[in-house]
């Protein structure tokens, strides 16, 4: 248990001995401003991303180890900080979700279904996002999907083609299924069919690129379908390496994701977050994320300051 005193350089080791990184994603969250502040965004839009995680406020937990529990966050979708923490409140609530269902419905299976569309250019990345959303609503409502359907896990990721400068936003489903599903054709849908529903439902005139496979653990223990699904079902946001040369894409990304919700629960996973009242992933609490496995003690407080010319932490 490392002891700190005022002044000191300030790093928060896991309990497993790894560096969380404040200061490299701190780093990145203040590249991101300047890059807004030279596209000329509101002066009060780039101080609010500016000022994300200045002052840290961690608790020493019963176990030695620190517990953040007070922090200012920005909540921009390219903030390296606020996406780190999403991250890590997603993984937290979805395998409380899965466990769940896993546990009321054991006879269920899980597959994994990609949705895709041809790219667009930055302009049209919100429109497109947009009709994404609502191509599937309707391939969720056609009978032969949600006859066996028990819940599902839709999260919306958009990434770049950097030869061609255009953007592919694409669907990962976490898909929760009767047993039923595998029994006959009337139940079963193959991927040939699944491209066709996808292809109908977001009204294309090609033939799109759709995956879809069960997920298998490597035996039957829980924990195994567990960690496969949690593999699997990986954020969908990850923080870009920013440089000055990336402004337009900061710009198209933070046109693009503009009030676009990236991550929604259906059927029995929707029913089971609300039953857990587990907070909002997007848009709620980043500094409890669900996780806490040992009590806060009343003792050490320990408050951390960003240097903005030392360009670090450092305890307070």
């Amino acid at each position: 248990m490392k002891e700190y005193f005022q002044g000191d350089e300030f790093k928060d080791i896991s309990k497993n001995g790894k560096d969380r990184k404040w200061k490299e994603r701190k780093q990145k969250n203040l590249k991101l401003a300047n890059i807004f502040d030279l596209l000329n965004y509101p002066s009060n839009f780039v101080s609010n991303i500016h000022s994300c995680a200045e002052h840290l406020s961690f608790k020493r937990a019963s176990d030695g180890s620190l517990r953040l529990f007070q922090m200012y966050t920005c909540k921009n979708k390219q903030c390296a900080i606020c996406s780190w923490r999403r991250s890590m409140k997603y993984q937290v609530q979805i395998s409380k979700i899965v466990e769940e269902a896993i546990i009321r419905k054991p006879k269920g299976r899980f597959l994994f279904l990609t949705l895709t569309v041809k790219n667009v250019v930055g302009e049209n990345l919100n429109h497109e996002l947009s009709k994404l959303t609502e191509a599937f609503r309707r391939l969720m409502m056609y009978k032969k999907v949600s006859k066996n359907m028990i819940g599902f896990l839709r999260a919306t990721e958009v990434t770049r083609n950097e030869l061609m400068d255009t953007y592919h936003p694409h669907i990962h489903v976490l898909l929760f299924v009767s047993p039923t599903y595998f029994k006959n054709k009337e139940n079963y849908i193959s991927q040939d069919e699944w491209t066709d529903l996808w292809k109908k439902s977001a009204k294309l005139d090609y033939y799109p690129i759709v995956d879809v496979r069960a997920i298998k653990p490597k035996n039957e223990k829980t924990s195994d379908i567990r960690s496969a699904i949690l593999e699997t079902a990986k954020y969908p946001v990850k923080p870009m390496e920013l440089t000055v040369e990336s402004a337009k894409v900061v710009d198209d990304l933070q046109k693009g994701l503009y009030r676009k919700r990236q991550i929604a629960f259906g059927g029995l996973f929707k029913q089971i977050k609300k039953e857990l009242e587990l907070d909002d992933i997007e848009n709620g609490d980043l500094i409890n994320l669900g996780d806490e496995e040992s009590p806060i003690s009343d003792g050490e407080v320990i408050s951390v300051l960003w240097n903005h010319e030392r360009q670090n932490y450092y305890v307070r």
